[in-house]
């Protein structure tokens, strides 16, 4: 659509605002925001001269950020004020200058052959220059632009339905040793690239809910997508050797604000042939969040309804058949790192029962009361076994006492969690509750598994886990609860009366753990699905696994 008064808003950059995201994560500008900025993030500069401050956190001339270091931004965005500029070189040189190697410069403008032009009737009369398909790249691959850094451009699209009347652009900023490698700039011609079939994925949560999620990335390539994710740093870290993904749209955390999240999925959805979001696919919907109205159902409606296995559900969701199959991949540094850290050569022929044990969860109702009585008994009973202990920086508490032992390996706050799954990979048993770890080896043949389950019901999470005992507590008409827990406000806590305590325990707690001791009762700070799966079921569990590694 061309330019009418009608379609000209006065706020041109949400025309585009959710098609920025992927350019603009991180620290950068946002060049004449006038009123208000496309996101809170950005830091925003403006001149003043039509609104005053404004939005802006900083009032300057847009051809002067000289309060801002060379390669000091992470980006700089601006819609609708390039054609303001008396000199467009030098202003892109400026906002080039700021920005990273690595970094982007986001435009926006109106195009020329949309656009009254200068001196037109309907023209801004503070528009400089008329802009057409073509002139930014020839500016930015001007000298002015080339003299130290080298520029790809990543997205150039003339955009005239609707309401808008544009020129949207996107360029890389890469150092100049890697023009000399060959990297040089490159426009790009949507007519001229290859068609392909592409596909996004879209999983924002916690490393088990990626995991989950990756099952159908092989289901889309089968089927002959290019495969996209969308997620978190963190959600690339735990996938990021995956085969079946081609490229990712990374998101930091509440980059796009909650609110405004099903406008940027709609308009992300446009630029792919398929589009599936498996966020709070499992959260939310079988996994109930406290303030939903689905987390006030009945237990036994709850149990009822949501009871449903995870892994089939996520594939229905995609519209992919559900495989079992792989879901975490290490490279080869990781997993020789694994090995060298169990001592495996051979993993058939190890002499050592290596276990993992995964110390804890998210929440009180993934934590392991009884883990000391049972690895205790581990070491008198199974001479060739050995445990890794593994978990974040706060299971360091857990960890006490065991440092001791040659055959206990505390790692704790050592690892990453890429290299934590990788040694899982090595181990013959994995011991855990419902934690990213037991998802990442779930499917996996080698490893057996023991999982103590507790929000979640053997049909949700281990249906199609191979080689897995999942243990259930007794006399725990909660479990499962399909309830996600940030706290103990909705969760049944386990405690004991005093009587159940020798006099040594009680004056211990009263002198290391005094909150501990309330109401004439002991509080173990455990749930009572986690605290009634007895440390007996969780020995003989992992016995078997051992009887039948020694027998062969």
């Amino acid at each position: 659509m061309a330019w009418t008064p009608e379609t000209s808003c006065g706020f041109e950059s949400r025309k585009i605002k959710y098609l920025i995201p992927r350019y603009t994560r991180g620290r950068g500008l946002e060049i004449g925001c006038g009123m208000e900025k496309a996101y809170p993030h950005f830091i925003g500069v403006d001149n003043g001269h039509h609104f005053g401050r404004g939005a802006a956190d900083i009032v300057a001339d847009a051809c002067d950020l000289s309060m801002f270091a060379d390669g000091s931004m992470d980006f700089v965005f601006s819609s609708h004020v390039l054609e303001h500029m008396e000199d467009m070189g030098k202003a892109l040189a400026e906002w080039g200058r700021v920005i990273k190697p690595g970094g982007y410069l986001v435009l926006y403008v109106p195009s020329a052959n949309l656009y009254p032009k200068c001196g037109e009737p309907g023209a801004n009369p503070d528009h400089k220059h008329d802009i057409y398909p073509g002139d930014i790249a020839r500016l930015i691959t001007s000298n002015v632009m080339r003299d130290n850094f080298d520029w790809t451009q990543i997205e150039c699209e003339e955009r005239g339905e609707g309401n808008e009347y544009s020129i949207f652009e996107v360029w890389r900023k890469n150092a100049i040793e890697d023009a000399i490698i060959g990297r040089s700039y490159v426009v790009m011609d949507k007519d001229s690239q290859p068609q392909k079939k592409t596909a996004c994925v879209c999983r924002f949560g916690g490393f088990g809910d990626m995991l989950q999620a990756s099952l159908v990335f092989p289901r889309l390539k089968e089927q002959g997508y290019h495969v996209t994710v969308m997620t978190t740093p963190k959600g690339r870290d735990i996938i990021r050797h995956d085969p079946h993904v081609d490229d990712w749209y990374i998101l930091d955390q509440d980059q796009v604000p909650n609110n405004e999240l099903v406008a940027f999925w709609r308009e992300q959805a446009r630029r792919f042939n398929r589009f599936v979001n498996l966020s709070e696919s499992i959260e939310g919907t079988l996994l109930a969040l406290p303030g939903r109205t689905n987390h006030a159902w009945p237990l036994e409606v709850r149990k009822k309804r949501m009871n449903t296995n995870y892994h089939e559900w996520t594939a229905e969701l995609a519209g992919v058949p559900f495989k079992p199959c792989r879901l975490f991949y290490a490279s080869e540094n990781e997993l020789e790192n694994a090995r060298t850290r169990t001592g495996i050569g051979d993993y058939n022929q190890c002499a050592t029962f290596n276990i993992m044990w995964a110390l804890s969860g998210s929440s009180m109702h993934k934590a392991m009361p009884h883990m000391d009585a049972v690895i205790a008994r581990i070491m008198i009973e199974m001479p060739e076994a050995r445990v890794f202990l593994v978990g974040d920086d706060a299971c360091r508490v857990l960890e006490q006492g065991w440092q001791r032992e040659e055959r206990v390996v505390c790692l704790s706050g050592q690892m990453s969690i890429r290299d934590t799954l990788a040694l899982a990979q090595q181990c013959r048993c994995v011991v855990g509750p419902e934690t990213g770890v037991l998802n990442a080896v779930g499917m996996d043949d080698q490893v057996h598994k023991v999982i103590y389950l507790s929000h979640s019901s053997a049909n949700n999470l281990t249906k199609h886990w191979t080689n897995t005992q999942a243990l259930t507590p007794e006399d725990c008409p909660c479990h499962p609860c399909h309830l996600l827990h940030y706290g103990s406000e909705f969760c049944t806590e386990k405690t004991l009366p005093l009587s159940a305590l020798d006099e040594a325990t009680i004056r211990e707690c009263r002198e290391l753990s005094p909150d501990a001791l309330r109401e004439d009762r002991f509080h173990t700070g455990a749930a009572l699905c986690a605290y009634n799966i007895s440390p007996a079921a969780i020995y003989e569990a992992v016995a078997k696994v051992y009887r039948n590694w020694r027998r062969k």
